[in-house]
């Protein structure tokens, strides 16, 4: 019998977010795909939507992906079925060498 080791069947595109200005001198937030990342839906606890509620933050969804060091909550994003979402939170599990991604909807 055989044991499922990966359970990372899902593919995201890992977007890097930059901000410039046009021609108008106002800002321009642009989102840049950085690669393809694969992930695995994770649910949403009571607690957690607790604590993003009171960070005036609305998590709508959880992802597992594998750790990197270079992912982080204000210069990425994460874009799933031509849907874009922000990260909100970042834990990390150095043991089992991944990241859970808490995101929320880009306004």
């Amino acid at each position: 019998m055989k044991k499922q080791t990966n359970n990372l069947r899902w593919q995201a595109e890992l977007m890097v977010i930059s901000s410039s200005l046009d021609e108008q001198d106002r800002p321009i937030i642009s989102r840049i795909k950085k690669r393809d990342v694969f992930y695995q839906d994770i649910g949403i606890t009571a607690q957690e939507k607790y604590l993003s509620l009171q960070a005036k933050t609305d998590v709508v969804r959880r992802i597992k992906i594998r750790w990197d060091n270079s992912i982080t909550e204000k210069n990425n994003g994460v874009r799933i079925a031509d849907i874009d979402y922000n990260i909100t939170r970042i834990f990390t599990n150095s043991d089992t060498r991944e990241m859970e991604l808490s995101l929320s909807y880009v306004n």
